[in-house]
């Protein structure tokens, strides 16, 4: 029973919200699940009451979400994301990170603004490993902005869940666009990066680089690589724990934590 939002419910993380209150809150929910790319009229996400085609940035789609659903929600879950990565984060540019806030950030605190939401979740990831530092790019701040606005005050609860390296968009626009400028990467500023690249193909050094975030996952956190199975029962904590702030998932490694990632001084 009750009213789910989720903005970007036909990627990994709103796919998995979905089987989740599914799970947790039964048949009765209803789920409303927003997605937008290439239109098609006839296309349902998978688990969801209704679907709604439309630029998250759009007051447009908001009213159409509005129409559909109301405006009452016991969660909405914000699972879409879009910047300019591989690259450090330390060589964003304000253009940079402006566009990727645009729909990876910003529209957080408009549907806060524009809906009656009980409890708000958004995403993040372990963009301070060292291997995320160096290929994250833009959208490394937009992440430390999810992170500071999971903490503050606002008209809803506010929880995240950080997840480790699974497939996703992102990931695979860092391996493509980092294949694509394998040749361009500067030593001597990104020496881990370069690393991978040296003396061998682009292909190959895609693999290295990506076995090289599971190592430092496993290290640093306990497991890697993360799976859609991961990210459900990551939900399904959320949904239990009685004042979450960050749910953390690394491999099948799930915890809880209030500590914010920053990046000042770290990149």
């Amino acid at each position: 029973m009750g009213n789910y939002l989720v903005i970007g419910g036909s990627g990994v993380m709103g796919s998995a919200a979905i089987k989740a209150v599914r799970e947790k809150f039964g048949e009765e929910a209803n789920i409303i699940a927003n997605w937008y790319g290439k239109e098609d009229p006839d296309f349902k996400i998978e688990g969801a009451n209704h679907t709604v085609f439309g630029d998250i940035t759009s007051d447009n789609c908001i009213e159409d979400i509005k129409k559909v659903g109301g405006e009452k929600y016991d969660y909405l879950f914000y699972a879409t994301a879009l910047g300019e990565v591989g690259f450090p984060i330390k060589e964003s540019t304000k253009e940079q990170i402006d566009h990727s806030n645009r729909i990876s950030f910003d529209p957080l605190k408009k549907l806060e603004d524009q809906f009656q939401v009980e409890k708000m979740v958004a995403y993040s990831t372990f963009y301070l490993l060292k291997h995320q530092i160096c290929s994250y790019g833009a959208m490394g701040h937009s992440k430390e902005a999810i992170e500071k606005w999971t903490l503050e005050e606002g008209k809803s609860h506010r929880a995240c869940i950080r997840a480790g390296l699974f497939p996703s968009h992102s990931s695979r626009a860092i391996k493509l666009l980092l294949r694509k400028n394998a040749k361009g990467i500067n030593k001597e500023n990104n020496p881990l990066l370069g690393s991978y690249f040296e003396n061998v193909a682009a292909s190959e050094g895609i693999k290295r680089f990506e076995a090289g975030i599971m190592q430092e996952e496993k290290e640093t956190y306990g497991d890697s690589p993360t799976d859609a199975n991961g990210l459900y029962l990551s939900h399904l904590t959320l949904f239990e724990s009685e004042n979450p702030a960050f749910i953390n998932v690394c491999g099948k490694k799930i915890w809880e934590s209030r500590e914010p990632l920053l990046l000042d001084g770290k990149i």
